[in-house]
């Protein structure tokens, strides 16, 4: 049986490329898996080939292929025209992925060998194809971290079950209290008499006579 062997490009970067052969009895679907594994690209993607001329322009679709990778009934060497096929791939892998293919050469099928298969991997897949990067943590920063949201919880005040017991305690405490108002006795305290009235007022009256004798008596001669 023959095995074909395709050079699969990114098409805006010719120099990252998989030689992936496959035999001309399968179909496009079994090529493709190939395809997403040996670039690592993402996985259950729709994908569509067409055919193209030697200028690499888009020519009719060959393929379409859902993302369970069926419905594909095209044999690859149905497709064989020309010694240098050529066909183009748009896939998706977390943003659109164009693929340029080529037929470099016809094989004799190796026995005991599984196809399709990668015969040659040349470059790194493109960053776009592959999940986004995860941020980056060191572990000085997760320990201090786990540290501060240690400390948020120990030796900040008490426990849930000490505060229930206080607040019992003082709802009892407000029970037991009672509080009332002093008694006065104001037979204790006295009356106020007529004399205590006149002894105030004979006072006021001193008070007064003093004050017009230390007007009287002062100088204004004392001020210059």
């Amino acid at each position: 049986m023959a095995v074909y062997r395709f050079r699969v490009c990114i098409e805006d970067d010719h120099e990252i490329y998989r030689d992936i052969d496959v035999l001309g009895k399968q179909r496009f679907a079994d090529l493709h898996k190939e395809i997403v594994r040996s670039f690592n690209f993402q996985q259950n993607q729709a994908a569509e080939y067409y055919s193209s001329d030697q200028q690499w322009y888009a020519g009719d679709t060959v393929v379409e292929l859902d993302s369970n990778l069926e419905g594909d009934h095209q044999k690859i060497v149905n497709h064989i025209n020309v010694p240098r096929q050529r066909f183009l791939c748009a896939t998706m892998s977390h943003k659109v992925v164009e693929l340029a293919l080529e037929l470099q050469k016809v094989l004799q099928e190796e026995a005991g060998v599984t196809y399709p298969r990668t015969a040659k991997s040349e470059g790194d897949p493109p960053y776009y194809t592959q999940p986004p990067p995860e941020p980056i943590v060191s572990e000085s920063d997760e320990d201090i971290s786990s540290d501060d949201d240690a400390d948020m919880f120990d030796g900040d005040g008490p426990s849930e079950d000490e505060i229930e017991r206080i607040q019992k305690e003082a709802e009892a405490a407000s029970k037991k209290a009672d509080f009332k108002a002093p008694a006065i006795d104001f037979s204790k305290l006295g009356a106020i008499t007529d004399d205590d009235d006149s002894d105030e007022e004979d006072s006021d009256d001193d008070e007064d006579d003093d004050s017009e004798e230390s007007f009287e008596d002062f100088n204004m001669d004392d001020l210059m």
